[in-house]
């Protein structure tokens, strides 16, 4: 369960947390009954929000929260070289690295992950379980807990491990350790391993400014659905049907390519471990005929581009759901009716919807989903942007509690509206 992310130095961030508790002190009457959930509970006393809803005027630095959430992802999933990740604040030179810091829960056991890097070398790097260290780098000086050291792995090999696979050996680390232990090691330490498998299975992110293909989130639903494809498929087709569109059946073909194949130029799926064949992906949709036949038409070329997002939102949302985990995105509302939106933001809020607590977090320009039986105050936050200290975020729980005059959620509505609040836009046309 997603708890808080630290951020600096990153796009228009100069420094900020998201916090992703619930803030409203006293729990709502008879909650554990309700079919709106308020708050999930990772462990005594520590409480989060289901859902996280980002509203800001345009270029206020909305997306960059989600383009962070990315970054840390791929730091730790693909390893990708720092120069591509590192993107620090260019109008404000305050600091000289970029550093993350997650907060999750585990199992209700904390987990925090940092990291501090520059393009060219990571300088700290720490994983900690209940504020106790697993392994700590601070600038090459390197520090693991008794509980990842055993006879097969002494301090002095794990030190090697780091040296030769995370290091470029001349003292700069430009790998983390968290990314190569979890890949190649998996069987080192059972904290490490969840705190890997959290990254990377428990994570789905989605930018606005990305094409996510249709395949690729059935794939991921299906890995929680015990590779069954067809499965996924169906309950995908399920939801979309029941979100009023008018789809009997998406079918997903594969055709094996011939070696004269040479000019397809259509969408490849690569499948065998040696990438020796490629296959040709074809994805089709049913809908019925003014006289009930089934007519079959090319999903990519027949569906709007608002049933093709929708789709792909919906794989990823039932993945997040099954699996407990959370899933990010950017303008959640692009290409969606609003009635479409907010039915996507209550199957994280339903009781019977959501058992395993998963997270929506999420930008928005959406004020419709601003009713107090959707979103309450802790699960919506002001994003702006000042020359001097970059994009902020501020929680209207955090606002009310500091005595602002916010009763409820749609009366927030209105003075947000009305421009009471600095995270829309003043147009001056």
């Amino acid at each position: 369960m997603l708890a808080s992310f630290f951020i600096r130095n990153f796009r228009s961030i100069l420094e900020l947390t998201l916090d992703f508790s619930y803030a409203e002190g006293k729990a709502p009457n008879r909650h554990s009954y309700s079919e709106i959930i308020p708050f999930f509970e990772a462990t005594k006393g520590k409480r989060f929000v289901p859902c996280m809803a980002y509203f800001g005027a345009n270029a206020s630095g909305k997306s960059n929260l989600i383009k962070a959430f990315s970054a840390l992802d791929d730091l730790i999933l693909t390893g990708k070289p720092l120069a591509s990740l590192y993107e620090p604040n260019l109008l404000n030179p305050k600091f000289h690295e970029t550093t993350f810091d997650l907060c999750f829960y585990l199992d209700a056991e904390r987990f925090d992950y940092r990291i501090s890097f520059s393009a060219s070398s990571i300088t700290e790097e720490s994983l900690r379980k209940n504020e106790v260290a697993i392994f700590d780098f601070d600038h090459t000086k390197a520090g693991f807990s008794p509980g990842l050291l055993s006879a097969a792995y002494p301090h002095e090999k794990l030190a090697d491990i780091y040296r030769v696979e995370c290091t470029d050996g001349e003292g700069l680390q430009i790998k983390p350790f968290l990314h190569r232990i979890g890949r190649a090691y998996p069987g080192l330490n059972p904290d490490i391993r969840k705190a890997f498998q959290y990254f990377q299975s428990d994570f789905r992110i989605f930018e606005n400014d990305e094409t996510f293909p249709f395949t690729t989130a059935v794939d991921f639903l299906a890995s929680v659905m015990n590779r069954d494809t067809d499965a996924a498929l169906l309950e995908i087709t399920d939801v979309v049907r029941r979100l009023d569109i008018d789809i009997a059946a998406i079918n997903i073909t594969k055709v094996e390519l011939k070696s004269d194949d040479t000019n397809y130029h259509g969408p490849l799926l690569l499948r065998d471990s040696d990438f020796s064949t490629s296959h040709a992906t074809h994805i089709s949709s049913i809908h019925k005929n003014a006289a009930g036949s089934d007519v079959v038409l090319n999903f990519l070329k027949h569906e709007s581009t608002g049933t093709q997002r929708l789709a792909s939102l919906v794989g990823l949302i039932l993945c997040a759901l099954k699996s407990g985990g959370v899933f990010i995105v950017d303008e959640l509302e692009c290409s969606l009716h609003p009635l479409l939106m907010r039915e996507l933001v209550l199957l994280f809020k339903k009781r019977r919807l959501n058992p395993k607590g998963a997270q929506l977090i999420f930008t928005t320009h959406n004020t419709e989903i601003l009713d107090d039986s959707i979103l309450r105050i802790s699960e919506i936050s002001l994003v702006r942007k000042t020359a001097a200290n970059g994009t902020l975020v501020r929680s209207l729980a955090d606002a009310r509690n500091a005595g602002e005059d916010i009763r409820n959620v749609t009366n927030f509505r209105k003075q947000y509206l009305a421009g009471f609040y600095s995270a829309v836009p003043h147009p001056a046309l």
